[in-house]
């Protein structure tokens, strides 16, 4: 604890000119004894210590020292502490904070701060009521303890009890996914955080079982679930919809102007929303047992209408 206190104290004073002692004392909960007893370690260690005295006075780090820097180049810096920042921004982890504050202090700030502006990452939600930060946060002490857990997942309309040993959590394109030995498939799989509810730590410890990250196809359906091809039309009206979905250039114009797109999913009730949420302005190509289902949709809607 000492140890670590006194790691914080360094990487505050070389963030702020001077401190005083008693404001110290306060923020790390200890007295302002151990402050200075704290101070005269960080002092012998070879950390150039100053007090200044006077109402603006305080104890600083000497002008112009920074910490070595020859390990990492400003640049190597700048994009660790961008992708914290990224983890820091879902799961707001007070050592990833004080980890960004270190590796800071490591590039002179002169040059540090330009390039450490220069991308942001917020993987936090839209919405501020969301749970899936807490949900990491309990995934991420699980795979920590080695310790199962226990959910119920929604997958391709059904709803399963699920019990897994947590390996590691996967964030791609825009969602966060737990990859998992699962004791009732009895195989790895992967897992959408945001189709888990009922999330639970058990007390039951496992042992890690051998796995590497490099061999993972993180491509490959998630928990098996089967992915048919998907081929649709839309009107020419909508290719700004189509373009922030799917992407530019990831569809075909046809002769009549409309825009043919293939992507693969699962055909279940999500995709069924999906489609029908553009309306008369889409048109179900393949598989033609998906065409048939929308059709059947649309037919019992105009019912609820009539």
């Amino acid at each position: 604890m000492k140890l670590e206190r006194m790691l914080s104290i360094i990487t505050y004073l070389l963030n702020h000119d001077k401190v005083k002692a008693k404001d110290l004392a306060d923020k790390f909960e200890v007295s302002v004894r151990t402050i200075y007893r704290d101070i005269d370690a960080i002092s012998q260690a070879g950390i150039p210590i100053a007090a200044y005295q006077g109402a603006d006075g305080g104890i600083g780090i000497v002008e112009g020292y920074k910490l070595d820097k020859s390990l990492l180049t400003t640049d190597e810096v700048s994009n660790i502490v961008t992708a914290l920042k990224g983890l820091h921004s879902i799961n707001e982890d007070d050592k990833i904070k004080l980890l960004i504050e270190k590796l800071t202090n490591i590039a002179n700030r002169s040059d540090y701060i330009p390039t450490g502006n220069e991308i942001m990452i917020d993987l936090s939600s839209w919405n501020k009521n969301d749970q899936l930060g807490l949900r990491i946060h309990e995934i991420k002490k699980a795979i920590r303890e080695r310790k199962i857990i226990e959910f119920e997942y929604f997958s391709n309309e059904k709803v399963t009890e699920r019990k897994v040993e947590p390996c590691i959590m996967v964030f791609k394109e825009a969602s966060w996914y737990l990859y998992a030995y699962c004791l009732l498939r009895e195989d790895f799989r992967l897992f959408k955080l945001r189709r888990m509810s009922g999330l639970k730590i058990t007390g039951t410890s496992f042992k890690a079982r051998e796995f590497s990250v490099d061999s993972v196809n993180w491509d490959e359906d998630i928990d098996k679930d089967l992915h048919s091809t998907i081929v649709v039309l839309f009107d020419k009206s909508m290719e700004y919809s189509v373009n922030d979905i799917f992407g530019i250039a990831n569809y075909e114009t046809i002769e009549d102007g409309r825009l043919k797109v293939t992507f693969h999913m699962t055909v279940g009730g999500w995709l069924y929303g999906f489609l029908l949420g553009f309306g008369d302005k889409i048109e179900v190509l393949e598989p033609i047992e998906l065409r048939d289902k929308i059709k059947s949709i649309a037919e019992s809607i105009r019912k609820v209408y009539e």
